[in-house]
């Protein structure tokens, strides 16, 4: 046998050895992503993989050739050349297009059961959130020099005592002017408040959240109306707003002689219970007010009792007179009568 037969052989055992090598790493790492892909998602089913073609060819050939012994020529060189030639790019070819058939097998019975495909997207742009900072806490942070933490504390402690003394300072003045104001409306306003609804304390408590007043609309704006002609009225207003300056006379007699009857049948009700009520006033409802009586302005000692005096001359009006006269014989008249009966 030849020396260019032995170089031969040997390179192509070589080459048949890298392509074994080559195979093997091709699925090692088609293991390895099956792992990573189970792993992610749900295990794959079993493929059937196609049987691998037989490498045997080149081989057979050089064994007949080891057999034929000096029967070895150039045809069979060239031949022997371009079948090693062959069956590497065949080799190579068939098992990359079976590696992609399997790939494109899995994706389809991937796809086929049913999973959720999981899309990623990194397109959109999100604010991010960044912690804001006190003055005190940014003026240290832009400074060289470092943050000293009793100063920290320090300044916490003195911000907290001046909350405390700013809240004590509130509940002393504020705080308890606001609920007095507020409990003085509440007793002043009671009588409207349990009117309006049924308060158990009340003595029309049964038929209170049952009446007219009550059960027709708006009611609520009624009572708001008349709680607030009452903190009005607390203020010193002269005129009423629920009162209506101008209205026909038929209309405000009605008025006036329905609130009579409604104050009259509650004191009655109040008499019957045994409930005493407050005193009634003269300017009560439909009540008319009262003449105020002019009086005389107190005049010095020296001065007469009768007329004006205008510089040094007293005037004398014709009803002063005439009651200066009545007086007169008033008196003339009981002194002949006292002497007659002596």
């Amino acid at each position: 046998m030849s020396s260019s037969t032995l170089g031969k052989r040997k390179s192509r055992s070589a080459e048949a050895d890298s392509g074994h090598l080559s195979t093997s790493g091709l699925s090692g790492a088609q293991a390895v992503l099956q792992r990573h892909f189970e792993a992610r998602f749900r295990p794959l089913p079993p493929a059937a993989r196609a049987p691998t073609p037989p490498k045997a060819t080149a081989s057979s050939g050089l064994a007949r050739h080891g057999q034929d012994g000096d029967g070895y020529d150039e045809n069979d060189q060239e031949t022997d050349s371009d079948l090693s030639d062959s069956e590497w790019g065949g080799v190579s070819s068939d098992e990359d297009e079976q590696d992609d058939g399997d790939n494109h097998a899995d994706d389809g019975d991937f796809l086929q059961g049913g999973a959720h495909v999981e899309v990623v997207d990194h397109t959109s742009s999100q604010p991010t959130v960044t912690s804001t900072m006190s003055k005190r806490e940014l003026k240290a942070y832009l400074s060289s020099r470092p943050p000293s933490q009793p100063t920290a504390d320090a300044a916490q402690k003195a911000s907290n005592s001046k909350k405390d003394a700013a809240n004590d300072q509130a509940e002393d003045s504020a705080a308890f002017l606001a609920n007095d104001l507020a409990l003085q409306r509440l007793i002043t306003e009671s009588h409207i408040l349990s009117a309006a609804g049924g308060n158990a304390s009340h003595y029309l408590s049964s038929t209170a959240a049952s009446s007219a007043a009550n059960t027709k609309s708006f009611a609520a704006g009624r009572t708001r109306r008349i709680t607030t002609e009452l903190r009005v009225q607390a203020l010193g207003a002269k005129e009423s707003m629920l009162t209506q300056s101008k209205m026909p006379m038929g209309m405000r007699k009605g008025i006036s002689t329905a609130a009579i009857s409604r104050e009259a049948k509650r004191r009655r009700e109040a008499k019957e219970n045994g409930i005493i009520l407050e005193r009634e006033s003269k300017n009560g409802p439909g009540a008319k007010p009262a003449k105020r009586k002019k009086r005389s302005s107190e005049r010095p000692v020296d001065m007469p009792g009768i007329g004006r005096m205008r510089g040094a001359e007293l005037r004398i009006s014709a009803r002063e007179a005439q009651a200066i006269a009545a007086s007169g014989e008033k008196k003339g008249r009981d002194k002949k009568s006292r002497g007659r009966r002596k």
